[in-house]
């Protein structure tokens, strides 16, 4: 005999009967299908037509946001009830195949719609992934837009399979790689570019491989210039002494000499971060 609930288990407030007392409790309750609901049901299976145990399918509204999700029983079936009427979207996913695109349904008012899916295996199920975090060894936060390689060990040379950036949170991902031993390098503009360690990748295997980059004290550098000119006519002196001193407390000392050219200019590079003074004369063999 089959059986429907019409009204929903509805409790009373806890209440104290004493003896020979005559209690009156009315309940008021809901029913327990809505007038404008009904039923999605169906079957997933692969495309050999065996049905698929455990997969997640998944309900949207016509809007594209999730509604609610149920798993298929062991024999592939799956049901959605008291849905209200309208139009959805389904789909599946399980561990080993493909998401198929979404299917359109619509549920009318105590109707029941079927909708049979149908699962793609994922050529890609048995691959590996290798991921990480590129941090920054000074301050140990990570890099975003760093590059990171991933490098295949074959012989006689490493084999490049490809470049990717890191995202705001310095992350890197490579998916769907074969089995293998692999490295990556990451590097960025005042960085030196860092070799990881080998990973040997296997059976589905999903390696974390985080990489430390240090600063580039030849890549870190600033420059300083300038003109120098006549303070009282304005005019840019050529072949002028230029000085360059790095100054440490009360003490300075000279760290580079060069001269001004035909329009003054003067230009000192490759300098690391710290204080420094100009000085310029002008000196004359007599």
């Amino acid at each position: 005999m089959a059986f429907e609930e019409k009204y929903s288990l509805e409790p009373s407030e806890q209440f104290n009967l004493v003896g020979r007392e005559e209690k009156n409790e009315d309940l008021q309750l809901s029913p327990s299908i809505e007038p404008d609901s009904g039923s999605i049901s169906g079957t997933v299976h692969g495309s050999d037509g065996i049905p698929i145990a455990g997969a997640t399918i998944k309900l949207f509204d016509n809007t594209g946001q999730p509604f609610e999700h149920v798993n298929s029983n062991s024999s592939g079936l799956f049901d959605f009830a008291r849905i209200p009427a309208g139009s959805y979207f389904i789909t599946a996913s399980k561990p080993g195949f493909l998401t198929p695109s979404r299917i359109p349904v619509s549920v009318i008012q105590n109707g029941s719609a079927s909708v049979d899916i149908t699962m793609l295996v994922d050529p890609n199920a048995n691959s590996n992934v290798l991921y990480g975090i590129v941090f920054d060894t000074s301050n140990n936060k990570p890099v975003d837009n760093a590059t990171v390689e991933l490098f295949l060990v074959q012989s006689p040379e490493p084999v490049s399979q490809g470049r990717v950036l890191t995202n705001a949170e310095g992350q890197y991902l490579f998916a769907d790689l074969p089995d293998g031993d692999y490295f990556v390098t990451a590097n960025k503009a005042g960085y030196l570019t860092t070799r990881s360690s080998q990973v040997h990748l296997t059976n589905k295997e999903y390696a974390s491989l985080n990489i430390n980059l240090n600063a580039n004290p030849d890549d870190n550098t600033g420059t300083i210039s300038g003109i120098i000119k006549d303070q009282q006519t304005g005019i840019p002196i050529a072949n002028a002494t230029v000085a360059l001193y790095s100054v440490s407390g009360s003490v300075e000392k000279i760290v580079q000499i060069t001269r001004t050219n035909a329009g003054g200019l003067y230009l000192f590079g490759d300098l690391p971060q710290g204080q420094y003074k100009v000085k310029a004369t002008v000196q004359t063999a007599t």
